[in-house]
């Protein structure tokens, strides 16, 4: 796993800001791609229509697949692909918390959605929680060509914001801190774009109802 760190310099006044944010970027393996993009494609996922989602802040709009985040999670769905995804993700966990040397002995929860870009479309800056019990969130590229999400100093974000760009490639899978905003550029091909993005929970919230047990 590489380790991406957001660190401010050395503080030279008593007022001066400090921050460190990390993210950790690796390559699934052992996972049909394409079988879970052709699976995604097909899925008939609709907004109830009396609980139509807002779309995340992401522009993608309330007729996206996004905007269907709230109404379904990915690791209930019956693919073959699903539960090797599921333990990927454990792994991807599990590794970035040892290259921190945090420990975490309670129960983890995962909420996962996918994202459906079509030519012409972009993901707009959000973020995914700033609440005291945030924890982590991720994003996995399954189909996708010439596109890059970019991940933000959360402290350095509106004057020259401090950018890591994270170059979208089929199997790449990105863990980050939940607070930490992200974009990415225009989709310019006529084939879908296809990411799947989840959050990690150390407690189950009331209003997520289809959380599912990672560890």
């Amino acid at each position: 796993m590489q380790l991406i760190h957001f660190k401010n310099e050395p503080k030279q006044s008593p007022f001066a800001p400090e921050w460190s944010y990390f993210l950790g970027e690796e390559y699934l393996k052992n996972i049909d791609f394409t079988k879970l993009k052709n699976f995604l494609l097909k899925l008939p996922i609709k907004n109830s229509k009396k609980n139509i989602t807002l779309d995340g802040y992401t522009n993608l709009g309330k007729n996206s697949t996004t905007s269907r985040h709230g109404q379904f999670n990915v690791f209930k769905l019956k693919n073959s692909e699903i539960p090797k995804l599921k333990k990927c993700i454990l792994n991807l966990h599990n590794v970035f918390l040892d290259k921190l040397n945090v420990n975490i002995n309670t129960p983890v929860y995962i909420n996962s959605w996918f994202n459906i870009m079509r030519k012409g479309q972009f993901i707009d800056k959000h973020l995914h929680s700033v609440n005291p019990d945030c924890y982590l969130s991720g994003n996995i590229c399954v189909s996708c060509n010439k596109t890059s999400t970019f991940y933000i100093n959360p402290i350095n974000q509106i004057n020259d914001p401090v950018l890591y760009e994270s170059k979208n490639e089929v199997g790449k899978a990105i863990i980050f801190q939940s607070n930490i905003p992200h974009y990415t550029n225009k989709h310019n091909d006529s084939e879908e774009r296809i990411t799947i993005a989840f959050d990690l929970l150390l407690k189950k919230p009331k209003n997520i109802k289809h959380l599912v047990k990672l560890k």
